[in-house]
């Protein structure tokens, strides 16, 4: 497995990210309709250039990446074949490198994400809703 920055995403790379951004998203959140993922699918494509992608690679093939906006994190996704194999853990663990401080907003019923921060030392600061979906969330931190 490679880690490396994009500095300037592909559009064939964007295409790797959005499929396994899409699927994990519907995987891990089957309790927010599918279609809200699916409606964010424009909007999430546009703003991943913006965002500092740190990437997973395997064969010349997007295993998972993590998104950052500033010491916030967009989001980490890791495609289905490749999970439970350290890929967010290292993903997490170059950003921790970047930053000195991470924060990030979970949904509380995606229970597997929520341990897989716990486990890695972010701590619960607060719950709160998310306006978009009505599901219950967590802003979680972590600091050096």
């Amino acid at each position: 497995m490679q880690i490396e920055t994009l500095k300037q995403p592909t559009e064939t790379q964007l295409d790797q990210l959005m499929t396994i951004w899409l699927a994990g998203n519907l995987t891990a959140h089957a309790f927010v309709k599918a279609d809200y993922w699916r409606k964010q699918l424009p909007a999430v494509r546009a703003a991943l250039p913006t965002a500092r992608l740190t990437i997973a690679t395997e064969a010349n093939q997007i295993i998972g990446f993590i998104g950052l906006q500033g010491n916030y994190i967009a989001g980490i996704f890791v495609a289905a074949t490749a999970q439970k194999n350290g890929v967010g853990t290292a993903l997490l663990a170059t950003a921790k490198t970047q930053q000195p401080k991470l924060q990030l907003d979970v949904y509380v019923a995606n229970r597997v994400a929520v341990a897989f921060y716990h486990h890695s030392d972010f701590q619960v600061h607060r719950q709160t809703i998310d306006k978009a979906t009505h599901q219950p969330e967590y802003q979680m931190r972590w600091h050096r």
